[in-house]
């Protein structure tokens, strides 16, 4: 049975190489890993409110989820703003950002990513929610996100879309 834990920044720490571990089968490693543990990892989890999502299968960490709350003056968040304009202006700032969300092939279709999702999401103070994902209506990231509320605000790039989720509105939790 996998299991999902919810860890604070203090106590994603210990789990950084495992994460990295999945990051290269997930994403592909990264040109430099040492950058990407203090450029990536330590920058976001040094961000107010971050949190860790953690997947494990016994002992061996099968999947992750991270976020944490996004103000404007940061880079994602203004791009947003540059991007999508007053349209979005309400959403961003004082959000719940959900940077990232991955799990390894052989769990896929088994709901982690979903109990992941559910997990990061769980009892925030946020009013809130948003992410950065494919604008790929048929790829899983998207219609994991579709089925649990969330909406579509706009495009951020050719082949990206922001979407929102009004956290006020209760869980949106599908079971799988």
């Amino acid at each position: 049975m996998i299991r999902i834990d919810l860890h604070d920044g203090d106590g994603a720490a210990r789990h950084r190489e495992a994460v990295l571990q999945v990051w290269n089968e997930v994403f592909g490693p990264p040109d430099d890993a040492e950058a990407w543990r203090t450029d990536v990892w330590d920058r976001h989890r040094a961000r107010a409110d971050f949190r860790l999502a953690t997947a494990h299968d016994d002992d061996r960490l099968v999947g992750f989820g991270w976020g944490y709350t996004g103000q404007r003056g940061q880079y994602w968040s203004d791009l947003v703003l540059d991007r999508l304009g007053l349209t979005v202006a309400d959403w961003v700032g004082g959000h719940f950002e959900l940077v990232e969300l991955a799990a390894l092939a052989e769990v896929r279709g088994q709901g982690v990513g979903g109990r992941l999702h559910d997990t990061l999401l769980s009892d925030l103070p946020h009013r809130r929610a948003l992410l950065g994902t494919t604008d790929d209506p048929r790829a899983p990231a998207v219609r994991l996100y579709t089925n649990r509320g969330w909406q579509r605000l706009g495009k951020q790039s050719p082949t990206d879309q922001v979407m929102g989720k009004d956290l006020t509105a209760g869980p949106s939790r599908l079971t799988g």
